[in-house]
């Protein structure tokens, strides 16, 4: 079974910033050219142009491996530009904005920080499938083989098992792990057993 702890933010979890207010990059969707007033974004029609190219390379999966830089003195548009990259990408691209004395804080190691960027970047979901098989044992037969440790011990390789149901019969061949939960719960044939088996 795999461990998945939840990591804990080293930061408060909602951020008012001076570019809440934008919503994209105000571009038109035929042309693509930049309306002065749109989306929240107030000039800087090449750039916004520019960065609408970038987005189109993003959904086209032509931009990947690679990154954006956006130069500029204080106060140009460069954070609004990259916020607006990441709201016409859609809800599921998470904005990460990063200020230089977050990381060199001496509260705080440099890493611990990056990392804790990076996972919010990397905006993990995980999706789990689980299949059931249920049914009457027709057949329990344990499979062994050498031991790989050496000497004249055997081991475990698989356990197969039969189950018969309303919806006919199925055979498994299962991971030896399953061998000591059939073991102590005693399950022998004529029995009704439940498998689940989850996988990501």
């Amino acid at each position: 079974a795999m461990k998945i702890e939840e990591v804990q933010s080293t930061t408060k979890t909602a951020r008012i910033s001076a570019h809440t207010h934008v919503k994209g990059l105000g571009l038109d969707a035929q042309t693509g050219e930049a309306s002065p007033v749109g989306a929240g974004l107030v000039g800087q029609e090449r750039a916004r142009e520019a960065c609408g190219i970038v987005v189109d390379l993003i959904r086209s999966r032509k931009m990947a491996g690679r990154a954006l830089l956006l130069a500029g003195a204080p106060g140009t548009g460069k954070t609004a530009l990259a916020l607006g990259i990441a709201q016409e990408l859609g809800p599921k691209v998470p904005f990460c904005p990063m200020v230089g004395s977050e990381v060199f804080s001496s509260e705080v190691k440099k890493t611990e920080v990056l990392m804790e960027h990076f996972r919010r970047a990397i905006g993990l979901r995980i999706r789990e499938s689980k299949e059931v098989y249920e049914g009457e044992v027709t057949e329990l037969t344990v499979e062994e083989t050498e031991d790989p440790l050496g000497g004249y011990g055997r081991t475990v390789s698989h356990v197969v098992i039969g189950l018969k149901s309303t919806k006919g019969t199925k055979t498994l061949r299962l991971d030896p792990t399953i061998h000591d939960s059939l073991t102590k719960e005693g399950v022998s044939i004529g029995d009704v057993i439940y498998i689940a088996y989850r996988y990501a």
